[in-house]
């Protein structure tokens, strides 16, 4: 595939995830000869790391901080709370520069099309420019229900963050830009082409595409080259932990963790993503990496310990290995509901339900209500070993990582990026 292909993924408050499904993709249209920029948004030293350069947005573009404080647990409910409250987004002028700072990128590199993961101002610039746009998505992201990051919710998501409305903004920015109204935060995210990491039957969408096809086209994460350590060789029952890349990690909450692995039978490996930070008791059995990826520790792993990231729990599925899920953010709870209980491949060790004025109640699953901001030790160390002790767990893991391989191993992601631009040819203004 010929062209030129500008990458812009999320990356106020979010993980590794975004970026990384911009890179599988990224490498892709390279190997096929496509030409590939990115935005300097998500986590610009993965894309370095990978080869590909890093436009600058210029002075005044608000950019995702380099570091983003979070409570113990995010209740997004939505798309439109996630821009609302980790970006700013409901702040028109705010939204109006980073618009201007991405179409002056769109103008100058001028791309054959655009590849968005979750950004909704590339999005809307692209379109404004004629531009098509690929959508990379988690189901949540376009999904047509309300709530769609966190379903079980009984109030609205402004009682659970009340930050002021973020539609309006992004009808009015849609409509002076010439593109019509918005009416869902979620319309934004739908590409001509959209391309969801996942499988219909593990997070299936009802109804139509709001725009362009839509192909479920199984996992997609990305690797480093030179992840290290390797995982330790072993004989005892192994487990992989990795909570997140940073953004969303506290000391407190992975130091549970490690206290849950102290004196068991297991050898441990531990991914610490970009922003580890020392003063934890590391017990003999654990040996702490850095951003590890995903393949080589997930094909050493008996199990896996996790947030509950989508790139963590579904590629912990394709290489048939099961989860245990212990949460920071509504997302990752979804995750874990939908991806590790639902299917019978790993347990969910916390999950929330929503009370009256936007308060929240926390059930941890083995000691009950839940009084502390993160899972216990003794909680953590219990669903390990639940898991470690039933086969069928990891049974129905395999089974799933079948299904999943078929998919992505089906999935022409060249074809269908080219697909978006074919349609489009000769709209470009």
């Amino acid at each position: 595939m010929t062209g030129r292909m500008l990458f812009f993924p999320w990356g106020w408050g979010g993980g590794a995830a975004y970026t990384g499904r911009c890179l599988a993709l990224a490498a892709e249209l390279a190997a096929a000869g496509a030409e590939v920029a990115f935005a300097d948004c998500g986590i610009p030293a993965m894309v370095r790391e990978a080869g590909f350069p890093v436009l600058d947005s210029g002075p005044g573009a608000p950019r995702p901080p380099a570091r983003h404080p979070t409570p113990p647990y995010l209740p997004f409910a939505d798309v439109e709370r996630v821009f609302t409250v980790a970006a700013a987004f409901h702040r028109i002028e705010r939204v109006r520069r980073r618009l201007a700072a991405d179409a002056r990128l769109i103008e100058e590199f001028r791309p054959t099309a655009v590849v968005v993961d979750m950004y909704p101002t590339a999005a809307l610039a692209a379109r404004a420019a004629g531009v098509p746009v690929v959508s990379l998505a988690d189901a949540d992201f376009v999904t047509p229900r309300a709530n769609g990051w966190m379903p079980w919710s009984t109030v609205a998501p402004r009682d659970l963050l009340p930050h002021p409305a973020g539609l309006p903004v992004w009808d009015e920015v849609s409509r002076e830009l010439g593109l019509g109204p918005v009416a869902r935060t979620e319309h934004l995210l739908w590409g001509d082409v959209t391309l969801v990491s996942s499988d219909p039957g593990l997070e299936p969408l009802d109804g139509p595409p709001h725009r362009g096809a839509l192909h479920y086209v199984g996992p997609m994460y990305w690797n480093p080259a030179g992840a290290a350590p390797e995982p330790p060789r072993t004989d005892r029952p192994r487990v992989y932990v990795t909570i997140g890349s940073g953004g969303n990690m506290a000391r407190r909450a992975l130091q549970n963790v490690l206290d849950a692995c102290a004196e068991r039978p297991w050898t441990v490996y531990v991914s610490s993503g970009f922003a580890f930070q020392g003063g934890l008791v590391v017990p003999d059995n654990v040996v702490v990496a850095g951003f590890t990826g995903l393949d080589a520790p997930l094909a050493w792993a008996d199990v896996v310990v996790s947030h509950g990231g989508s790139a963590t729990v579904l590629a912990a599925l394709l290489h048939g290995k099961p989860s245990v899920v212990m949460p920071f953010m509504s997302e990752q709870e979804l995750n874990g509901r939908q991806l590790a209980e639902a299917t019978g491949a790993g347990v969910l060790l916390r999950t929330s339900a929503t009370l009256p004025h936007g308060r929240l109640a926390f059930t941890d699953r083995t000691s009950g209500p839940a009084d502390g901001p993160y899972v216990p030790a003794d909680d953590i160390r219990r669903g390990v070993e639940d898991v470690l002790a039933d086969p069928g767990y990891t049974e129905r893991a395999a089974a799933w990582g079948a299904r999943l391989r078929a998919r992505r191993e089906s999935a022409d992601l060249v074809g269908l990026a080219r697909s978006a631009v074919a349609p489009a040819a000769g709209v470009r203004r």
